[in-house]
């Protein structure tokens, strides 16, 4: 599995022919310009003959040849050929849920959309996307691609640094200003991935960054992926889309590669298997990365695992034990010498240092001094903190090395031994409870993981302020309703809740920039206040916007896990398009109760509700997500006898 000398040398001579049309079609027109803006400036560089042919050809030769292999925890550490492994995904735009599968990328896509944020969970193929994206433009010969990795930008490292570090056109003093004269051609398609796994403490500013280069750049196409995050509502004229998660046919297809990658034969065991207790394991097949995990563990157990904590379990399991699906049985000693359960002790307190400051990417030091920390944790534990550090990338290859810095093999696994650090605490519920109020969106996959690690604990802490918020919100609502009826006002209010929403009619586009500080003026809130805004054209067009929100996420995992708390979903499709006679032009509409508005009039209501559901569904179009009063109470109910009872119970009776 390991890339030879050979596959790299195929691999630059098959992209010969592919990058050479770009450099005739795109980089030559170009070159007069170029070197006219060099000749301005008076440098005394003297730039060679087919020195811009020679840098760009360099550099397309670097970024296909990069694009075109994967490091998976199936097999860590090696190199996979993406085109071995890719099973072609589908975005599918938010608003109007319009789909576009990434088998050859279609660039006409930025025809509509020049500028894209890819916004879905944990494992779903973001970054494995925008790698495929990378290498369709180049071979359809549309475009210069340009994939930063954004856990690398920080303090010292800002975005513009890692650009130019990969165009790297002139070394002398006006290199980052020329970097921004080849942007300023227009040419270039910005691919940011992971904008979830900037360091938390340094999130604002590195968004500032961002946002203040896609300004300077604007004539460039882009596309920004990350897990659900409220700072994502900084980049307001990005148009939203999500993943689509597989449907079975695709499941198997992924699950197939790996077998011929892994040369195993399992996958008609497995998938006759799958088939056998389809219900068990429908949420896992909908994901790319818990296929992957499936896979991983079956080879392992020859079992199937009914919960998602099993799975990261049998995979930490079988990566401990036998890590390398080529060699079946092969067993690697650990160098640290400790056994499975004190290596994950010293794992788990690792993983939530990190995850408290939201990083997953580190240099060696800074990796060490993590290891060497939880050893004074940890002094029973003996082992050293070299040979610990060489397990976690060798023996036990939970971590990558990519040139100077190490990071996670993905970020879930992560979350997964954060969720076991937090879960073996002593004060495990007081640290649930600060995650809850800390309203931390990276922390939401952990919050996710606790669900099946501590359920009464989860609804302790999570599920029950929820539904106390929400059944307090409800009873402040509506106390008049004139001639609404009641299952729309209940609605209403259930999309009201944890997020706020506004329309903005207008005779003519001006801009997000200005609907934004209308809508932030509307709330009573600084401009720092979070709000994602998208667009649409009617006539005349109007600005759609709503809050974004960390309880409203919350609630699409209390959707996911199946809790009886949900309406039923409104199926209804007339929304406000072409329906906004009402609305007086550039006036801000934040929904509330105020029935003299005209979102509240008994004609437009439920054409509102529409409208405003859309803006949240942008996952699962299959669902809503709005809170049942009469179901939140039940189970407000429910949850506090189980705290009664907890604590009534009489550990120490008959011991």
């Amino acid at each position: 599995m390991d890339i030879s000398i050979e596959e790299i040398k195929l691999i630059n001579e098959l992209s010969k022919p592919i990058i050479q049309p770009i450099i005739s079609t795109l980089i030559k027109p170009q070159i007069e310009r170029l070197n006219k803006w060099i000749f301005k400036k008076d440098r005394e560089q003297k730039v060679e003959d087919n020195f811009w042919e020679n840098k760009f050809t360099k550099y397309l030769e670097e970024i296909y040849k990069d694009s075109s292999f994967l490091t998976t925890l199936v097999f860590p550490n090696t190199g996979t050929k993406i085109k071995d492994l890719y099973v072609p995904l589908t975005l599918v735009q938010s608003s109007n849920y319009e789909h576009f599968k990434i088998d050859k990328f279609d660039y006409k896509i930025f025809e509509k959309f020049p500028k894209i944020v890819v916004s879905d969970y944990a494992g779903m193929g973001k970054s494995t996307l925008l790698k495929w994206i990378t290498l369709s433009i180049i071979e359809q010969q549309k475009s210069i691609p340009i994939l930063v990795e954004l856990r690398k930008i920080n303090d010292s490292n800002s975005l513009l640094d890692e650009v130019f570090n990969q165009l790297n056109p002139i070394g002398d003093a006006f290199d980052k200003e020329l970097t921004y004269q080849l942007l300023d051609l227009g040419f270039f398609t910005i691919l940011l991935d992971g904008f979830d796994e900037i360091p938390y403490d340094i999130q604002d500013v590195i968004t500032n960054q961002i946002s203040d280069f896609i300004k300077k750049t604007g004539e460039n196409n882009f596309i920004i992926t990350s897990r659900p995050e409220s700072a994502l509502s900084t980049f307001s004229d990005f148009q939203l889309f999500f993943i689509k998660p597989l449907d079975e046919k695709e499941a198997f297809e992924l699950i197939k590669k790996l077998d011929n990658l892994s040369k195993v034969s399992l996958s008609e065991n497995l998938i006759s298997e799958i088939r056998e207790k389809n219900t068990q394991v429908k949420e896992f097949l909908t994901n790319p990365f818990l296929v992957s995990l499936l896979y991983k563990s079956y080879t392992y157990n020859k079992d199937i695992p009914s919960k998602k904590i099993t799975f990261y379990e049998e995979v930490y399991s079988c990566l401990f034990k036998h890590h390398d699906l080529s060699k079946e049985g092969f067993k690697r000693p650990k160098r640290s010498k400790l056994d499975i359960f004190d290596f994950e002790i010293i794992l788990r307190f690792i993983a939530f240092e990190t995850s408290k400051i939201g990083q997953v990417i580190y240099t060696k030091d800074e990796l060490m001094n993590f290891i060497v920390q939880s050893k004074a944790k940890n002094e029973r534990i003996d082992f050293k903190e070299q040979n610990f550090y060489d397990d976690l990338t060798t023996t036990v290859p939970l971590f990558n090395i990519e040139g100077l810095r190490i990071k996670w093999a993905h970020k879930s696994i992560q979350d997964f031994f954060s969720a076991k650090y937090i879960s073996n605490h002593t004060k495990k519920e007081e640290i649930i409870q600060l995650i809850f109020e800390s309203k931390k969106h990276h922390y939401l996959n952990i919050i996710d993981l606790m669900y099946e690690l501590e359920p009464k604990i989860f609804r302790k802490k999570i599920v029950k302020p929820v539904l106390e918020a929400f059944t307090s919100f409800y009873d402040s609502q509506f106390k008049e309703k004139n001639d609404l009826l009641q299952e729309l006002i209940d609605e209403r209010i259930a999309l009201m809740f944890g997020t706020k929403f506004c329309f903005i009619k207008s005779k003519r586009e001006f801009g997000f920039e200005n609907a934004r500080k209308l809508f932030i003026e509307a709330v009573g809130a600084d401009e720092n206040y979070k709000v994602g805004t998208t667009f649409h054209h009617s006539s005349p067009p109007y600005f759609s916007m709503n809050e974004a929100s960390f309880i409203k996420q919350l609630l699409k995992i209390f959707r996911m896990k199946n809790l009886d708390l949900f309406l039923p979903k409104n199926t209804s499709t007339d929304g406000i398009d072409g329906h906004i006679r009402d609305l007086k032009f550039e006036i801000p509409y934040i929904i509330d109760d105020d029935l003299t508005r005209p979102f509240n009039n008994p004609k437009n209501f439920p054409r509102y509700n529409v409208s405003m559901n859309d803006r949240l569904r942008e996952r699962d179009m299959n669902f809503d997500y709005n809170l049942d009063y009469q179901k939140s109470k039940i189970q407000l109910e429910l949850i506090k006898k189980e705290i009664l009872v907890d604590e009534s119970e009489n550990l120490f009776a008959n011991i």
